[in-house]
């Protein structure tokens, strides 16, 4: 357990950071689910407050660019690692003309993010604003993952600490929460206020001790300098809570296990969002050598996770895909039907066993795992905690008995494409409507086999046919279900799938290795310089893509900002951050017994705690 919840680490605010250092990797271990450890050093920690960025209601330059922030520090540690174009690089942070470069760094992060000087920033803004500038800055290197909290999932300081072992670099935040009471099912009710964006440095836990370690923009008011990089710390609980700003709306809510930051003893501050940066990797499995092999697109220093992971029990697989959080890899077994996870940290597999067949499968953009069978379309729900009012499986009877080779989840409009080799059906993603089959575009051959379909992220022409003479069909639907060709791409040699990259790139998988394709000027060229060239791939691929769970209907409004955690003293019982007459009542209303209000620790709350109260009074 810490003894001191808050330490100072004297780190490179003085010292010029080389162009490439190494990865500062001081410990990575990931044994289970309760033993696991790690720690990255050389992370920036950047101030907030600065000279000419926007003022907070406090007078505050940069008050509530916590997220900005926290997004710089990100950049920072990736340009002083490999990649000098991504951030503010090799520097000695506070001199003056580089703390100014900060600076301007800070507030362009601040624009693609939208923060409001006075209200902070949203999630979702901070997850485009970060994707867009890697992607322009260093194309088709990194992959952005956003976790946000759910009723029933959320990231927590294992997920954050796993992802950080597989490789990313991570900006999360905790929830600033205040307890409501207990609802019907007698669960702890917490209702968010706004919450506050840090960067990941530290993740500890061995059986009931857990620990997180990160870089606070906001521990230092000074506007013209630059601070000492520090490294905060404190211990982490659990919390078994249901998210609410009600009692009655509690009701039909389900619950979740949620890592608690044990700063302040009265309101809850809960991890409950994160945005991982790891390099972009592609999967790949071999069914010579009965093995999935990971393809990094690059790596950020020298540190680079595993790239082997053990093959299935049988002899193939029907379908693969990546795990929402990266964290993972699903295959349908080719033998059994059945749905294996493979974790990339420990290799650890486990069998999901599932009453249908599964050809295909796939996440969706709430972390739901869609089956495909011969007759059935199921979704499950492997993230979700047990317990009231959690989601359930689903089946849906399809009215075609197919052998269906393909299948793909469009997340801008959470529509689940699949086909067969003759044929092309859809059904909303969360299985509610009714599955309908395509007309073929006029353009498609009679006979001419389906090889794969894939979803091109273009609004326009949202999915794309591969065919076996090798084309790839770009295609709209019509209003009578007619797919409509408006783009046709030739690929050479034998194609065994394709997928379309955050940079909209059409790619295509062969054992020759990849195809890459880009619109210029109105047609498709061929793409010489991508980071894949050259690399081997198997029959069997996918490469991992940006995406976020990112609900409009949960996580929009005041209370999912992001903003300055304001702690007050000791005395501030209620955890507004002033001492009044609130915390005078809480007090009072423990006066001679434990509780709230022992100020001094001695097991009960007397005089002597009143009068330390009264003289902490905020005026």
């Amino acid at each position: 357990m810490i003894d001191h919840r808050l330490f100072t680490v004297l780190a490179k605010a003085v010292a010029i950071m080389p162009a490439l250092a190494a990865a500062d990797v001081v410990t990575s271990s990931y044994v289970s689910g309760s033993e696991y450890e790690f720690e990255i050093d050389d992370m920036p920690d950047f101030d907030q407050v600065r000279d000419t960025l926007g003022v907070d209601d406090n007078g505050d330059p940069g008050g509530m660019y916590c997220v900005p922030t926290s997004l710089t520090n990100l950049l920072g540690y990736i340009a002083t690692h490999g990649y000098e174009q991504a951030g503010p690089d090799a520097a000695d942070w506070e001199n003056d003309e580089d703390y100014d470069l900060v600076t301007l760094v800070v507030a362009n992060q601040a624009s693609l993010c939208n923060t409001d000087p006075l209200n902070g920033s949203g999630h979702e803004d901070a997850f485009f604003a970060i994707e867009y500038f890697l992607n322009a800055r260093v194309p088709g290197v990194f992959t952005v993952t956003g976790n946000l909290a759910t009723n029933t999932t959320g990231p927590t300081l294992r997920s954050i600490t796993e992802n950080n072992i597989n490789g990313a670099i991570s900006m999360m935040a905790y929830g600033i929460y205040d307890s409501i009471g207990t609802d019907f099912w007698d669960r702890l009710v917490l209702d968010r206020n706004g919450g506050h964006a840090v960067t990941f440095a530290r993740g500890f836990r061995d059986g009931d001790d857990r620990e997180v370690g990160y870089r606070d923009p906001d521990d230092d008011n000074n506007s013209a300098s630059q601070s000492a990089f520090t490294l905060t710390e404190f211990d982490v609980e659990p919390v078994e809570f249901v998210s609410a700003s009600t009692l009655a709306g509690a009701f039909f809510r389900g619950k979740r296990t949620g890592s608690r930051i044990m700063r302040g003893n009265t309101r809850y501050r809960m991890i409950d969002s994160v945005i991982h940066v790891r390099p972009r990797g592609c999967y790949t499995w071999d069914s010579s050598e009965n093995k999935f092999t990971i393809v990094w697109a690059g790596q950020i220093g020298d540190y680079e996770p595993g790239t082997i992971l053990p093959g299935p029990i049988a002899s193939g697989i029907n379908d693969l895909t990546i795990g929402p959080f990266n964290n993972s890899l699903w295959y349908a077994d080719q033998e059994s039907g059945s749905v294996w996870q493979v974790e990339l940290a420990n290799q650890n597999a486990t069998e999901f066993v599932h009453p249908h067949e599964v050809l295909q499968l796939e996440f969706a953009r709430d972390h739901s795992l869609i089956y495909l069978g011969k007759q059935e379309i199921s979704r499950i729900h492997p993230y979700a905690e047990p317990g009231e009012n959690m989601p359930q499986p689903q089946t849906a009877f399809l009215p075609w008995h197919r052998g269906y080779i393909a299948m793909a989840i469009d997340d801008m409009d959470n529509t689940c494409w699949f086909a067969d080799d003759q044929d092309i059906f859809r059904i909303p993603a969360n299985l509610e409507g009714t599955p309908n089959q395509l007309e073929m575009p006029e353009q498609w051959p009679q006979n001419l086999n389906i090889r794969d379909l894939a979803v091109t992220g273009i609004p326009e022409m949202p999915i794309s046919i591969l065919g076996g003479d090798g084309r790839v069909m770009l295609c709209a639907v019509g209003g009578n279900g007619q797919l409509i060709m408006k783009d046709l791409v030739w690929l050479n040699g034998d194609i065994a799938s394709i997928q379309f990259n955050d940079e909209r790139d059409l790619v295509a998988y062969s054992q020759q290795g990849i195809q890459m394709f880009r619109m210029l000027n109105g047609d498709w060229a061929p793409v010489e310089d991508h980071p894949f060239k050259g690399r081997v791939f198997s029959e069997k691929a996918v490469m991992a893509m940006s995406r976020s769970n990112f609900d409009p209907e949960l996580h929009t409004g005041e209370k999912w900002r992001h903003v300055r955690d304001v702690v007050g003293p000791a005395a501030d019982l209620d955890g507004n951050g002033v001492v009044n007459i609130d915390d005078l009542l809480i007090l009072l209303g423990n006066f001679g017994n434990q509780g709230d209000g022992d100020l001094d620790d001695d097991g009960v709350v007397t005089i002597d705690d009143l009068l330390s109260l009264l003289s902490s009074w905020t005026t």
